[in-house]
């Protein structure tokens, strides 16, 4: 059964970029101070603008968003080419605006059948990154899906490193976000993108909301990061100018996975295309449906950062350990997250040392929200599947009995002890509630 907060927070998504879209076709490719002057802060659902839309009328970014939904629930599958033939279908119906790199990207599968434009250097806008709600709903629970239909549905049209970057990016965020992520763990997400790619740092924003992706992600992310309402947020984002249409949509989408359907504002609720509004609801509660998290039953949520991190703001932490211990009754803490660890707590190989001398390899509360998850016998030995399936059963009754609430485990044996997670995911889901995190293994 679909969990209804999870189910909500879809579809809160998929609204969110509607209302950001409508409420910034009236701002698109005004500067703040054109705004200013002629509404002092725009911030109701009023129309006009250079296209001249009625008051609640979207744009391209909610009709592509449409069309990719309208595919997957017509196939009841992901099918590039039915997205394609969407998007071409939609360009021949003269639509109110379109992007000239989507334009080109659409011709070239009209007339050469081609799924993927070419890498374009000059391709570094926002059209992929504005249509990706419905990926990150229909792909929820598995982030190797939305990286691949992430840029599968971007390559229609840009295929650009920063594009991509940009659409993984706020795909992770809208998953993390559905799933009851914080601020925090959000923040860590952006702070992966900008170690990779230094170009999207925020933290002195200059004001930029043009149409150039970098731009786009430093406006939504400055104003989601330094507010606290989806109304706020989506204000500043559409006030800002430029492209708003797009900023307002991938602000409403990632502000709406944060805040809930309760957030999104009555007043620019009630506003909008009555059509569009009952069309994405029936796409969102159909995307959400078909997702793994739901299909397979899947309670398994990973999450991005450093794990210390999520140590610090609560999170019982989960390290792999092994059955090794010393002469000198210390447990062999020599790599990844044991070896953290013992750094960060030097009595640590010690304590865990006793435990498993005295009642072997198994998962024990160690205090400070540290538990020991055994998956292997000895610092040489390849990670054991049935150890560590053994460790799933140990740590969800130790969860119950300690009524723990939020709990992180690293990838188990998929760092230095070279396991794949297809092998290890399923085990962790026989046993691995709301409650639980995941995140990658750390390599030694």
């Amino acid at each position: 059964m679909i969990d209804e907060e999870i189910a909500k927070k879809a579809r809160a998504v998929f609204l969110g970029v509607a209302i950001g879209d409508a409420l910034g076709a009236t701002t698109e490719f005004m500067t703040t101070h054109e705004i200013k002057a002629k509404y002092k802060i725009h911030k109701k659902m009023r129309g006009g603008g250079w296209l001249g839309v009625k008051p609640g009328q979207v744009t391209d970014d909610t009709e592509m968003s449409l069309a990719i939904a309208q595919a997957i629930l017509t196939e009841e599958k992901w099918d590039l080419r039915a997205i394609a033939d969407n998007f071409l279908a939609w360009m021949r119906n003269k639509p109110i605006d379109i992007g000239a790199t989507v334009r080109k990207g659409i011709r070239n599968y009209r007339l050469n059948g081609d799924l993927e434009v070419p890498i374009n250097h000059w391709d570094a806008g926002n059209g992929a990154l504005m249509r990706m709600a419905p990926v990150a709903i229909f792909t929820l629970g598995d982030d190797q899906l939305l990286t691949r239909y992430s840029l599968e549905q971007a390559h229609l049209t840009h295929n650009h490193p920063l594009s991509d970057a940009a659409c993984i990016c706020i795909g992770k965020m809208v998953h993390a976000a559905i799933l009851g992520a914080d601020r925090f763990q959000l923040h860590a997400m952006v702070r992966e993108l900008i170690a990779e790619h230094k170009t999207f740092r925020f933290n002195n924003y200059k004001g930029l909301a043009s149409g150039y992706v970098v731009d786009t992600m430093q406006t939504v992310l400055h104003y989601f990061f330094s507010t606290a309402s989806f109304e706020e947020c989506l204000i500043g984002v559409v006030n800002q100018g430029g492209d708003a249409d797009t900023t307002g949509a991938i602000a409403g989408m990632l502000c709406g996975a944060f805040y809930g359907l309760e957030s999104l504002p009555k007043q620019w609720l009630s506003k909008l295309d009555k059509q569009v509004k009952i069309e994405i609801e029936t796409s969102s509660d159909t995307l959400i449906r078909l997702s793994p998290w739901i299909a397979k039953g899947s309670h398994i949520h990973e999450l991005s950062g450093d794990l210390w991190d999520y140590h610090d703001q609560g999170y019982v932490v989960a390290i792999t350990t092994n059955g090794k211990v010393s002469n000198t009754g210390r447990n062999v803490m020599a790599r990844g997250t044991a070896k953290q660890a013992a750094e960060h707590f030097p009595t640590l190989p010690e304590t865990l040392g006793a435990l498993i001398s005295t009642s072997g390899n198994h998962v024990y509360d160690l205090g400070n929200r540290l538990v020991s998850f055994p998956v292997e016998h000895s610092p040489w030995e390849v990670p054991d599947l049935h150890l560590i399936l053994q460790s799933c059963r140990e740590l969800r009754t130790l969860a119950d009995n300690n009524d723990w609430q939020k709990i992180i485990v690293p990838r188990p044996g998929c760092g230095g002890g070279g396991l794949a997670w297809k092998e290890v995911k399923p085990l962790l889901e026989q046993h691995f509630d709301e409650r639980f995190r995941v995140i990658n293994a750390v390599k030694q």
